[in-house]
């Protein structure tokens, strides 16, 4: 995994494990943005910014040395609003219930969501009932 932390991104590359070379690309960091549309603009502003932190992904390519050479199997977005302070895993008492808080990762969702789940299923099962 590559990542660069910038003022309004979070650029990464993680390569998928037994999946033939495939990559994952992104991201953003965008406060207060709930759409799950993909945006041209954005996912091409992430093949610039990646293949220029880690140029191996041109240089290594089989189809060509371009961005237009890149086979794309896909474009995708999380709910990508952030949140203010960072993320929030944390467990609440909530109407007699408890509540278990997992959000806010904002543009490193997919990194972090593995053992952000962790940490909020820990929390669910050290509860007890009421």
């Amino acid at each position: 995994m590559v990542m660069f932390w910038g003022k309004d991104s979070a650029t990464y590359v993680i390569k998928r494990p037994y999946s033939n070379d495939q990559m994952i690309l992104g991201g953003f960091l965008q406060h207060g943005d709930w759409t799950p549309d993909t945006l041209k603009e954005q996912s091409d502003d992430i093949l610039n910014r990646t293949t220029k932190m880690f140029p191996k992904i041109l240089s290594d390519n089989i189809h060509g040395p371009n961005i237009e050479d890149l086979e794309v199997l896909r474009v995708v977005a999380g709910l990508r609003p952030g949140r203010t302070g960072g993320v929030r895993i944390e467990k609440q008492n909530f109407q007699n219930k408890i509540l278990v808080h997992n959000y806010g990762a904002s543009g490193y969702g997919y990194q972090s969501g593995y053992a952000m789940g962790q940490e909020a299923a820990k929390l669910a099962l050290a509860t007890p009932k009421l």
